[in-house]
């Protein structure tokens, strides 16, 4: 007895899933490409199988029709396997992405063998004798190119094992739970058909599967919100450290102004003799190359030139760069030592470089700074700035150890600039003091500013330019902006404070309890968002701001008529006064304290 109405059940589910499928628009990735071929295949394949039905049964009416339809049901037999093949091998081998271009390359050369392994095999089957047998109720193929075709799985499924198993801790779980459906359906099926051939189960069973992927693979339109959830927070990332960077180098500025103020109210005395004059015209040149060194070096955009740039075709990766550093000089720390590692999340991850040189350099400047500092604090911040397909890397190594005299400063940037044989034996080793390392940034086309007084220790700050490696596929999709618009689930919060600390502090708490946070470094910027029609559920302030207060933020959002809930960052000092800030108008209040229990209990 045939089991004819598995097959028009499963001809009419596949139907209604590639309608489902090709309904809408999809991501363009192999994966899924892969996904909508085996759909419509599987489609021919059913309608295969139901004709090979009518033909087995009916092969002396129409002997032609029967054969083309018995050996195009073995070629599609093999078609799928083939196909299924290149997705198992990309499911194993996708989580290889340190080489993404190798990766690709093998996964082509996987393609061609699967499509040269099926029209062989299909030419062998075709050419092999095919036997038929129908007494009314049962009807079946039999004969050399079925056990060829069924031996041929085989060997292909025992390939998908060994694949999988040498793999295994590459293999994302959800998208493992077909192919392993696969594998056991597949000898369910085999089993089957040995004891009763006229029973075709392989078709059916790869609906089932194509079921199963539909879930399993990257849900094309849970993807696609992904891309824009995540590209949206990439961009607004990007701002925010960018808006922390310039509010650091503004504050960076006011230092070597104030001192410029100070040293010229030295000459407001009585009596200045020569000695002192040329002391304080000392200090002017100093903070005057700092104002200089900030403004050009660091943050002047109209510095980014693609002809001052050290042309290199060798890549690296500057997070991994970054971490091999940390790895490297971890193990030096002191115990009494406050060490900060900090690397913004908006840098370009791959770019053209002598990423050896860098890593050496940064390596030997941050071991340096570890071994002269005992006890206080040890600083390394990385920040970037991007123009078109242009990084200018910001690296700044600080600490409270040992200072150096203006006198070694100037030696250090007045040396002769060649890199002599007994230094390049030097940079091998990692030995780079601080002479050598101004000559390698020069070398590399940077920029470097020393700064050091006396109990005070060193503050390095490096600029690097570098090309970008841009990838041809990535896309950014033009409906981020409207789709983060729309969504109604997460809530709003817009964090006004200019504590760089506590803003990576609350936002990280507030994002894992499911919140979109926006943050305002400036009490103004937070009041001009609001005017520009900006909608939050939530407005955090912090009372204590160097420009506007909390206060006067709260008075100018009112006079807005905003209805956002507006709740008060507060000191442990202040806390006894809490009921003021309520009665002038705040929702609510924060102990910044104790942040973590109060913003899970208060939000």
């Amino acid at each position: 007895m045939n089991i004819i109405w598995l097959q028009l059940t499963s001809l009419v589910y596949i139907v209604f899933l590639n309608i489902v499928y090709f309904s809408k628009n999809r991501l363009s990735t192999l994966e899924n490409n892969i996904y909508k071929r085996l759909l419509v295949l599987n489609v021919i394949g059913l309608l295969i199988e139901l004709c090979c039905f009518y033909s087995v049964a009916h092969m002396d009416a129409v002997p032609v029709f029967n054969t083309i339809v018995t050996r195009l049901l073995l070629v599609y037999y093999f078609g799928f396997i083939m196909l299924y093949t290149y997705y198992v091998f990309i499911v194993a081998h996708n989580s290889d992405i340190n080489n993404k271009k190798k990766l690709n390359n093998f996964l082509e050369k996987v393609r061609n063998i699967c499509w040269l392994a099926f029209a062989l095999n299909s030419l062998i089957m075709c050419s092999l004798p095919l036997k038929y047998y129908s007494d009314g109720n049962i009807v079946y193929s039999y004969g050399k190119a079925v056990n060829y075709l069924a031996i041929s799985l085989m060997i292909v499924i025992g390939i998908w094992l060994i694949v999988l198993f040498k793999h295994f801790k590459n293999i994302k779980v959800k998208k493992y739970i077909p192919i392993v459906s696969f594998i056991v359906l597949a000898g369910i099926a085999g089993a089957v058909q040995v004891f009763y051939p006229q029973i075709l189960l392989t078709t059916p069973f790869e609906t089932f599967i194509l079921f199963l992927m539909y879930f399993t693979i990257e849900n094309p339109d849970m993807r696609m919100v992904s891309e824009l959830i995540d590209n949206r927070k990439i961009i607004e990332r990007a701002s925010e450290e960018k808006s922390i960077f310039l509010f650091k180098m503004s504050q960076g500025l006011k230092e070597p102004v104030n001192n410029i103020s100070k040293q010229i109210d030295l000459f407001d005395k009585d009596k200045v003799n020569m000695d002192e004059v040329e002391q304080i015209i000392e200090r002017i040149d100093a903070n005057n190359k700092k104002i200089y060194y900030l403004i050009n070096d660091v943050i002047g955009i109209d510095t980014f030139e693609s002809n001052n740039i050290n042309v290199s075709k060798n890549t690296y990766n500057i997070y991994s760069l970054l971490e091999n550093v940390k790895a490297r000089c971890k193990p030096l720390l002191h115990k009494s030592v406050d060490y900060k590692f900090e690397v913004v999340e908006n840098i370009p991850r791959e770019m053209y470089g002598d990423g050896i040189r860098l890593k050496q350099l940064l390596t030997s400047l941050l071991t340096n700074s570890l071994n002269n500092t005992t006890k206080g604090f040890v600083l390394f911040d990385v920040n970037s700035f991007t123009r078109n397909d242009i990084c200018r890397l910001v690296i700044a190594i600080k600490d409270s150890g040992t200072n150096i005299n203006i006198k070694e400063i100037n030696d250090v940037l007045n040396q002769d600039l060649e890199i002599t044989e007994q230094e390049e034996v030097q940079i091998e080793k990692n030995n780079i003091d601080i002479f050598l390392a101004y000559k390698i940034i020069k070398a590399l086309g940077g920029t470097m500013y020393i700064k050091s007084g006396e109990n005070k220790g060193i503050e390095i700050t490096i600029t690097l330019d570098q090309y970008i490696v841009i990838d041809n596929d990535i896309r950014q999709n033009s409906n981020v902006d409207n789709y983060i618009m729309a969504r109604r689930d997460n809530r709003k919060v817009l964090l006004v404070d200019d504590g760089e600390e506590e803003i990576r502090k609350i936002k990280n708490i507030l994002e894992r309890l499911g919140y979109d946070v926006s943050v305002s470094m400036y009490g103004q910027d937070a009041i001009d968002r609001i005017k520009n029609n900006e909608k939050y559920d939530i407005i955090l302030i912090d009372d204590e701001m160097s420009l506007m207060n909390g206060i006067n933020v709260l008075y100018e959002l009112n006079n807005l008529k905003n209805k956002s809930k507006k709740i008060v960052l507060l000191n442990k000092d202040k806390l006894f006064i809490a009921k003021h800030y309520i009665q002038d108008g705040f929702d609510d209040f924060i102990d910044k304290e104790n942040l973590n229990k109060d913003l899970e209990h208060k939000m």
